[in-house]
């Protein structure tokens, strides 16, 4: 590495701390390292400017202004800069580890998770927006928004990083997708330009697709200047939510005066929306019956007569009966419905083994009797492990792989709003079985599993969307 070369023949050591182990790959000016800091023992990235920009002094002073803005902007889903330097004539900087899936090609997700990740990301844009100058119009730099930038490091929490594992060429036709109009007609950044992306990708998050293709990058950016986003329920039936329809529609405008003015602004409504959806609805009082039985009198409220004079008394014969009181009881249909689908359940159960039975009856009984009488019929044989395999054959257990690089918390329930609940971490690659599940937890799908961790059986809840069928 002190020679400045990419591929280095062994694992340097660089300023007799930083260990630098492979490369994971390249940025638009960085080339990303896995490496390990032994001074504190903790695994770090390492991203050192490309050799061959070396001599490109306005790149090289571009990398070197980037290190030094993401070092004053500390924000917990933007990588946190611990050191800087040169070496070689190439500037570099550590930054903390990361690894995950990313948010791409991962298909749509719950409203609720949606919302979450896109508050966390918003966030670090308004971090970087904040320090505004005559200088900076635009804010601090941050990397550009992409799902193939988001990584989802935990069922929680994402990364927006610089997209290291993308060519080149992909990595502009990548950024095309999320490019605001105004930018293809030459003028500047402004701070609602990001509006317009987070916009793109909250469509994204919610449906799984981008509103905006094309077969290349000049062919997609030219595209956002006509297109217009459909809405949310055109792809996704299911939903129906006018207040994310406003705040897309108000995030992607056309024109950069319509949008909200900022990322400030487009979080604080953000926010407003999350609240309106995450409000615990209630159930409606029940309804006082109009016409109320009259109560009945009790003796201590009863007016006693005076003393001297008689209380008249109808004749036995003439005296009416009240009416019984009735009181009316609440039914429960959903509970009926459910003893309904038991027993229609049940019925058949019985159906199906009783046909079995008699079958299974009929032919084991004109084989005995053909046997008695010497005769040798043409019967076939049956294989009852094959009519019923679950007599002495268990059901095949369907199979998982974990996928995320970062391992994935085996939970004792299915909640991962706790931490306090995690039994173990399963690493990216083994196996699990699966035991029960899936089930809908919030956004979430859970899986209940069984997996060997070091020797030792253990089970609990996985997310399924860290998880591949083997």
């Amino acid at each position: 590495m002190t020679d400045g070369s990419d591929t280095p023949s062994s694992n340097p050591l660089l300023f007799g701390r930083y260990r630098v182990q492979t490369q994971l790959g390249t940025t638009r000016l960085a080339a990303v390292y896995d490496a390990t800091d032994e001074r504190l023992q903790r695994r770090v990235l390492l991203h050192l400017l490309q050799k061959h920009l070396v001599g490109q002094e306005l790149l090289r002073t571009r990398f070197i202004t980037q290190i030094n803005q993401m070092a004053a902007c500390s924000q917990q889903t933007l990588l946190e800069v611990f050191d800087r330097g040169e070496v070689g004539g190439r500037p570099f900087m550590v930054t903390e580890y990361c690894t995950g899936r990313a948010l791409y090609g991962l298909g749509a997700l719950g409203v609720e998770q949606a919302l979450r990740f896109m508050r966390q990301i918003s966030a670090a844009i308004v971090v970087c927006q904040a320090q505004r100058s005559t200088e900076r119009p635009t804010g601090l730099y941050h990397p550009p928004i992409s799902s193939q930038n988001v990584l989802i490091v935990d069922e929680q929490r994402v990364k927006l990083v610089e997209n290291w594992r993308a060519p080149h060429e992909e990595l502009k036709r990548d950024q095309a997708h999320y490019r605001a109009p105004e930018l293809s007609e030459g003028l500047p950044d402004n701070p609602s330009t990001a509006v317009y992306a987070l916009g793109i990708l909250l469509y994204e998050m919610l449906t799984g697709e981008r509103p905006i293709t094309g077969t290349d990058a000049h062919t997609i950016a030219l595209a956002h200047q006509h297109a217009q986003l459909p809405p949310l329920s055109r792809l996704r039936p299911s939903l129906y939510l006018p207040s994310v329809e406003r705040l897309l529609a108000r995030a992607t405008a056309r024109l950069p005066e319509q949008r909200f003015p900022d990322v400030q602004s487009f979080a604080h409504e953000l926010e407003t929306v999350w609240r309106d959806l995450s409000a615990a609805t209630y159930r409606m009082k029940r309804a006082t019956p109009p016409h109320p039985l009259p109560s009945q009198p009790t003796p201590s409220t009863t007016t006693a007569a005076p003393s001297n004079q008689p209380v008249a008394r109808p004749p036995q014969s003439k005296r009416t009966r009240q009416p019984p009181t009735t009181q009316v009881r609440q039914v429960d249909q959903n509970r009926f419905r459910q003893q309904d689908r038991r027993r229609n359940l049940v019925g058949w159960l019985v159906m199906m083994a009783l046909l079995t039975l008699v079958v299974l009856g009929s032919y084991f009984g004109m084989r005995a009797l053909f046997e008695r009488l010497n005769f040798t019929p043409s019967l076939p044989d049956i294989n009852l492990t094959e009519w019923l395999p679950w007599i002495n054959q268990a059901e095949e257990a369907e199979m998982y792989i974990v996928t995320i690089e970062a391992g994935l918390n085996l939970r004792s329930t299915p909640d991962a709003k706790s931490n306090t609940n995690v039994i173990a971490v399963v690493p990216k690659g083994t196996p699990v079985r699966k035991l029960e599940g899936p089930r809908r937890v919030g956004d979430i799908s859970w899986l209940r599993v069984s997996v060997e961790i070091q020797g030792r059986q253990r089970e609990g809840w996985v997310s399924l969307a860290y998880l591949q069928p083997q």
